[in-house]
């Protein structure tokens, strides 16, 4: 039996006598390369664990590359004949070079200070140096260049000597989401969807492209929205924020008042993803994070089973992939399924297990993502 499987059968039913109509399942596979360790090596063991899956509808979330997507879709195409994505496309700056050399380079300007005063720094150390010795220089690039600065943390995953070419590059125009302008959403089912549409926060979205792909499921005599997502992270932690709003977290609630908004309606739905909120649980060590993001979903008209049935952390510190050490990582539930006119009957935390991860390091045990999924179990009432 998959672990995937196992786990949602030990959480136990709410609603035993209500007939499942659709399982749903929803997973950040962290293959984020060049930001979440391991993404290339990791994808194999991603790929199996899916195959296990018995789910009949599985958003998946940070598929961003190409080439991981086609792994993912043949590996499960057979079982999971039908899907909805979107291509993968950039958004470019409104001008070229979107940053000049005086923008990056001088006194109190932030490339000057990354080499100078981090440039002998790695990890989380390199972060701490940015954040407290070259945060000011990259919030006055902000305001002073907004494109330039959302153009310049967008070069995730690439090098230093390629990422400062592609800001500074006179003959073409910059992008301005990571990863080519993908959403790294991939919505499969084994039943058919139908209705495909998709909803865009490109126009409210910063350093990755955020959307939200929908579709109808036929469930009997009936038919169950389906939407699958990945919201704006907070990030105040890591770097100023560059985009249209005061912060991160702003950004966030606008795009989930966006959703609820392309939701609204009586029509049984579910809405899952990683929304990078969660409702803190002192008894259960859930840190919050974002809440009034969450908060607002639940005002909108959907129960969330998955803090108040079934909680446990998504984003969590026995994750080895997160792991670092005692008092510096707190538990969060940031991956949500919420529910509207359906009856939850079974849930769960999915995809927990680790395999042996073969890297130049040598081979350890390793968490699938830095994201354990969840999964769940609804039905249509009774009455």
């Amino acid at each position: 039996m998959s672990v995937p499987t196992l786990v949602l059968l030990l959480a136990g039913s709410a609603h035993a006598g209500e007939k499942p109509v659709l399982r749903v399942e929803t997973w950040n596979v962290g293959l984020a390369h060049g930001f979440v360790d391991n993404a290339s090596e990791r994808l194999p063991h991603i790929v199996e664990a899916m195959q296990e899956s018995s789910a009949d509808v599985i958003c998946l979330q940070e598929a961003w590359e190409p080439d991981d997507r086609r792994a993912l879709r043949s590996a499960v195409e057979n079982a999971y004949p039908y899907r909805h994505v979107t291509k993968v496309e950039q958004h470019k700056a409104s001008t070229a070079p979107v940053c000049k050399k005086d923008d990056l380079f001088g006194e109190g300007k932030f490339v000057s200070c990354l080499t100078g005063e981090c440039g002998n720094t790695s990890g989380d150390d390199k972060t701490d140096c940015i954040i407290e010795q070259c945060g000011p220089a990259l919030e006055a690039l902000k305001t002073a260049k907004p494109e330039c600065a959302n153009a310049l943390m967008a070069q995730v995953g690439k090098s230093s000597v390629a990422a400062l070419w592609n800001v500074v590059r006179p003959v073409r125009k910059t992008g301005l989401f990571a990863y080519g302008g993908s959403d790294g959403l991939m919505m499969m089912s084994r039943r058919p969807l139908e209705n495909t549409r998709v909803v865009d926060f490109t126009d409210i979205s910063t350093l990755n492209r955020r959307r939200a792909l929908v579709a109808d499921v036929p469930a009997g005599d009936t038919t169950i929205t389906v939407a699958c997502t990945h919201l704006t992270a907070d990030l105040s932690a890591l770097a100023p924020y560059p985009g249209p709003f005061d912060n991160w977290g702003p950004e966030n609630r606008a795009q989930i008042d966006r959703l609820l908004d392309a939701v609204k309606g009586d029509q049984p739905t579910v809405v899952m993803g990683d929304f990078n909120c969660g409702i803190g649980d002192d008894t259960l060590h859930l840190a919050e994070e974002l809440p009034s993001s969450c908060e607002a979903m639940e005002a909108g008209g959907f129960d969330d089973p998955t803090r108040t049935l079934w909680p446990g952390c998504t984003w969590c510190s026995d994750n080895t992939i997160n792991a670092q050490g005692e008092g510096e990582h707190t538990n969060a539930l940031i991956d949500h399924v919420y529910i509207r006119g359906l009856v939850p009957v079974a849930g769960g935390v999915t995809y927990m297990q680790t395999v042996p991860l073969k890297t130049r390091a040598g081979t350890a045990q390793s968490s699938l993502s830095d994201h354990y999924g969840y999964g769940m179990t609804v039905a249509l009432p009774s009455n």
